[in-house]
């Protein structure tokens, strides 16, 4: 049998010669069209993936987004801004606020304040009260603060008539000193002694640092003497 023979009879045995143009034509589109079904499956797989992780990340930068606020509502604080101010009231300031900007939030200082009273510049805290006093206040504060000064001037002066008749220990020689009961010649020479080292005399009570004067000497002759 030769190759020709050969070959007509494996065709007729595998039918190889009835197989039509047309069913080999749709084979092939069907692997086509599963090929095209499987790369499309993986594609929406991997779309899929890809939507979750942005959406991770959204989340996660919403969530970033909502503690910054968070943050930024406990960075404020609340202060009290009283006195000589247009408008005084409770005031919402970023916290590291100074008292100038509590002056400024309340609509600045009045025309009676006493703009100099406080620290601009001080850095306030939340609760804190601002209180912008008048100028009269600070008047009368001051007067307040000098007036025991003044009382002690006043206690330590007399009368015209009185002070003429009393010993200055503070210009009174060693005669004049003399001059005053229990007050002799040699505590006459202290008197001056110490007037001499410790300057003069502030009051009459320190006339007990002399040595040989005491509380009971002083009190004999308060009524005689005046600084």
């Amino acid at each position: 049998m030769g190759f020709q023979d050969y070959s007509e009879s494996a065709k007729s045995k595998l039918h190889l010669g009835q197989i039509r143009p047309q069913i080999v034509i749709g084979i092939a589109a069907i692997c086509v069209v599963a090929l095209g079904a499987l790369l499309f499956g993986l594609k929406s797989v991997a779309d899929t993936n890809n939507f979750q992780i942005v959406e991770a990340q959204a989340a996660e930068t919403t969530e970033d987004a909502g503690v910054q606020v968070e943050d930024a509502k406990e960075a404020s604080i609340f202060v009290h801004v009283t006195g000589c101010v247009l408008n005084a009231g409770l005031y919402e300031l970023t916290d590291g606020a100074r008292i100038a900007d509590a002056i400024s939030a309340a609509g600045g200082f009045s025309d009676n304040a006493c703009t100099d009273a406080l620290n601009l510049a001080q850095v306030i805290t939340d609760g804190e009260q601002i209180s912008v006093p008048s100028k009269e206040d600070m008047a009368q504060i001051s007067a307040a603060t000098a007036a025991p000064e003044d009382t002690l001037s006043a206690s330590n002066q007399t009368p015209s008539g009185a002070q003429s008749s009393r010993v200055n220990i503070n210009t009174a020689d060693a005669a004049q000193l003399q001059t005053i009961s229990g007050i002799g010649e040699s505590k006459a020479k202290k008197i001056i002694a110490y007037r001499e080292s410790n300057g003069k005399f502030k009051s009459v009570e320190d006339l007990t640092n002399v040595s040989g004067i005491g509380e009971k000497t002083l009190e004999s002759i308060r009524d005689q003497i005046c600084v």
